[in-house]
């Protein structure tokens, strides 16, 4: 069975911050386009929470920000970069959603 894609904005979002479509909670993929067509995000979704991979873009060729999240916690390594491609930050973390690490750079690369 291939996996549900729907455009975000064909989602509601409810005060807790589950997701549901068609008043249910939405397992898939969330896609958001711009006006050209260009996917600017996707997040992945099970039973309305965050869980799996996500990608925001600056423009189809750059990223924005990349992680993946499981029962709406984030897991593993998280990254945002600049507007040049720079990678700017990167978080680590573990199995429960805890922060276990940090790292931060400028526009050119070097560490803060």
């Amino acid at each position: 069975m291939s996996e549900l894609r729907v455009d975000e904005e064909e989602t509601d979002m409810d005060a807790s911050g589950r997701v549901f479509y068609q008043d249910e909670p939405f397992t898939g993929v969330t896609v958001e386009t711009a006006h050209d067509g260009s996917v600017v995000s996707t997040y992945s979704y099970f039973a309305g929470y965050p869980d799996g991979p996500y990608q925001e873009w600056r423009t189809p060729d750059l990223l924005r920000k990349e992680g993946r999240m499981r029962n709406g916690m984030p897991i593993g390594t998280h990254r945002e970069w600049h507007p040049n491609g720079q990678v700017a930050t990167e978080a680590e973390f573990d199995d429960h959603g805890s922060q276990v690490g940090f790292r931060a750079w400028d526009e050119n690369g070097i560490q803060t």
